[in-house]
């Protein structure tokens, strides 16, 4: 059955309509009033809260930093001169920075930025340092010298021959010398391990670092009642080591070295070349996640570009502590480019981790200072060319970067020396039983060696090996 109205009816209806819209809004409006009224109660915050913070009343000079142009010719002397720089100060800047020019493969930079210092009302100002820029990144740094001369050196990739595995990032110390694989004669002894205190505190008087005696202490958990012999001794390089370690129970003899190969960091290694402890280095992070591994980038939405990585980058956040991956020396703390904060630290003659944009560095530190694996030696930041706080974790051998992964993982092929590094190791074990006195074997003290004859060359080397 159909409804019909008529067309006045249906007027009636569309009449009532624009009656209900502004009763709505009549009791929106109400609401808003009453809220109002009930946030007007709230206190308002005192103004104090709300000034500006108080500027620090340092007598410090602040840096008078001005940006410059560099024009075709690459000359930046009356650019300096126009900022208001010491003629003397302008002309030495613009010496090193034709002698930066020419060891560039194209004329790269077209800006700069100078740091400045005021000598006083009315007289020139000195220039203390001067950054050179391409249209990409910086390309060349120069500091003035004590003598008043301009130094420089050129940013990583700064010319079109560089090859991005190879590090130039500057070494201030020398690394750890092959006298580290040299004992001093005469040197040796036992040291009396007790059964009842246990092997860490029988060991603490000679400096062994904490990781050491972890590696120790797990090798030979599964002995009991066992006799265990550790010799220390000082090498060549200077430095106390504990240098062997022997266990017997009844017929199960086992012997383990401690050893400095040329191509890995140092450690503790079994009879057959296995490393104790299972990998080259500990992760710098404390096991943070990898957001960033080694290898050529790949951005997500771009098909080409990207550029190559040469490290591992771990996640952070800024202040968490950054640990040393393995013992060594630090050749190098300081600001380096794009690095930002940095340190380099050498574990073995072609061997050196690098740690990258720090926020700061641990206390009582610097080019020199030996350290041990798990100490800390500075904190995560975002300085440097860097998008949010990380560390960036590298792994240097033969001066080339390379993939620090396998360094780090149990998995990585690393652990167990092979070729040359095995030979020095062979030659190391028959040095430390010649100085200890078990040349003859008569006290049975190093029988784990299981009858290692001495290499007094590299069977790797020999010419009658096939060529592939």
């Amino acid at each position: 059955m159909a409804f019909k109205t008529t067309r006045d009816q249906r007027a009636q209806r569309w009449r009532i309509v624009p009656s209900l819209i502004a009763a709505t809004f009549a009791f929106s409006a109400c609401q808003f009033v009453s809220a109002s009224g009930s946030m007007a109660q709230v206190k308002a915050p005192n103004k104090n809260h709300l000034k500006a913070p108080t500027k620090s009343t340092s007598t410090v000079p602040s840096e008078d930093v001005q940006p410059f142009a560099i024009g075709t010719d690459g000359s930046v002397a009356d650019q300096l001169v126009a900022l208001k720089i010491d003629p003397a100060d302008a002309q030495a800047a613009a010496d090193a920075v034709t002698k930066a020019l020419e060891q560039l493969d194209r004329k790269t930079t077209n800006s700069g930025r100078a740091v400045m210092e005021s000598q006083g009302a009315n007289n020139p100002k000195r220039l203390i340092a001067l950054q050179l820029y391409s249209a990409k990144s910086m390309a060349v740094e120069l500091h003035r010298g004590a003598d008043g001369s301009y130094g420089f050196k050129l940013a990583p990739n700064a010319t079109e021959k560089d090859d991005e595995r190879v590090s130039s990032l500057p070494s201030t110390s020398q690394a750890a010398s092959p006298g580290s694989r040299s004992v001093v004669a005469g040197s040796v002894a036992l040291v009396k391990v007790s059964a009842s205190s246990g092997l860490a505190t029988s060991l603490a008087s000679t400096g062994a670092s904490s990781a050491t005696l972890k590696e120790l202490s797990e090798a030979l958990a599964g002995f009991t009642n066992a006799k265990v012999e550790v010799w220390k001794g000082r090498t060549v390089d200077g430095a106390p080591r504990l240098l062997a370690a022997s266990i017997s129970n009844g017929g199960n003899k086992q012997s383990f070295w401690w050893f400095a190969p040329p191509n890995q960091p140092e450690g503790w290694f079994d009879e057959s070349g296995r490393r104790l402890g299972g990998t080259a280095l500990a992760e710098p992070s404390g096991g943070a996640r990898v957001s960033s591994p080694f290898g050529t980038r790949h951005y997500y939405g771009r098909s080409s570009g990207g550029g190559f990585h040469n490290g591992i980058d771990f996640e952070g956040k800024t202040g968490m502590p950054i640990y040393a991956a393995a013992d060594g020396v630090l050749n190098h703390q300081g600001w380096y480019f794009n690095y930002g904060r940095t340190i380099k630290i050498s574990h073995a003659d072609n061997f050196e981790t690098l740690y990258a944009h720090m926020s700061r560095f641990a206390d009582g530190m610097g080019p020199g200072s030996r350290v041990k694996k798990g100490d800390l030696i500075g904190y995560v930041g975002s300085t440097g060319r860097s998008t949010g706080p990380h560390l960036h974790f590298s792994v240097i051998v033969n001066g080339q970067f390379v993939d620090p992964a396998p360094y780090i993982s149990e998995k990585g092929g690393n652990s167990v020396l092979v070729n040359e590094s095995l030979v020095a190791y062979r030659q190391w074990q028959q040095e430390i039983r010649k100085a200890a006195g078990a040349k003859d074997d008569s006290n049975n003290r190093f029988r784990g060696l299981q009858g290692a004859e001495p290499w007094s060359h590299n069977p790797f080397s020999s010419r009658n090996v096939d060529r592939l």
